[in-house]
């Protein structure tokens, strides 16, 4: 394999769902309590509570895979919508916890904001992925990076991760065409709405509120 086929091959695992989201979370977590001008002991709280939800976020994929007794590669193999269900819903719990926690503790409108995102994109990939593969990998690599890019520009360089990702799914016989686009096309058109719908000026100014 060319060394290119191997870079191209590694981004589905480098950018994993998983990772996007984590660190596209831990970066809004940073840019809402930067705006708060509260001291570096409130960010690392912040940041711990949403490893805590992520990690709860990981049982259902775990139960799927106890269930299956086999290995992480005979679980990835192929394409598995049952699988793909046990990723979204643990996306949907541990966004759930996270801004539950965000409401609860009135740390700001931001997280929950993107929390909102990360849940409204779920749909679609949950109930078109036992009948048509539309890509998870594009689909969550665009929600929590636009998120952040819609909040100020100066994320617009994320958008590489999701613009890349189109055409490598493709390349690594993962997706069609149609079924890298259509997670694109679905996943930005969702995540603008949300963030249309919560009111992006008084998103901003949530960010000069100090939360404890």
């Amino acid at each position: 394999m060319s060394l290119l086929g191997r870079a191209v091959d590694l981004y589905g695992y480098v950018f994993h769902p998983s990772t996007v989201i984590g660190f596209g979370v831990l970066v809004l977590i940073h840019y809402e309590w930067a705006g708060q001008s509260a001291d570096r002991s409130v960010l690392w709280k912040r940041w711990g509570a949403f490893v805590g939800a992520g990690v709860l976020g990981f049982v259902p994929t775990a139960a799927f895979f106890a269930l299956q007794r086999g290995t992480l590669s005979k679980a990835f193999s192929g394409s598995s919508w049952q699988l793909d269900m046990m990723v979204a819903s643990g996306v949907v719990l541990g966004a759930a916890i996270t801004w539950g926690v965000w409401r609860r503790y009135d740390w700001g409108r931001l997280v929950p904001g993107g929390m909102a995102a990360l849940i409204a994109v779920v749909p679609p990939y949950a109930v078109l992925s036992p009948f048509w593969d539309i890509s998870g990998h594009v689909i969550f690599a665009l929600a929590p990076t636009l998120y952040l890019a819609l909040l100020d520009r100066k994320f617009l360089p994320l958008l590489a991760i999701p613009v890349v990702m189109v055409p490598t799914r493709v390349l690594v016989n993962a997706h069609s065409a149609l079924e890298s686009v259509a997670g694109f096309v679905v996943a930005a058109a969702i995540v603008v709405a949300v963030y249309l719908w919560r009111s992006p000026g008084s998103e901003r100014e949530a960010t000069t509120a100090t939360a404890p």
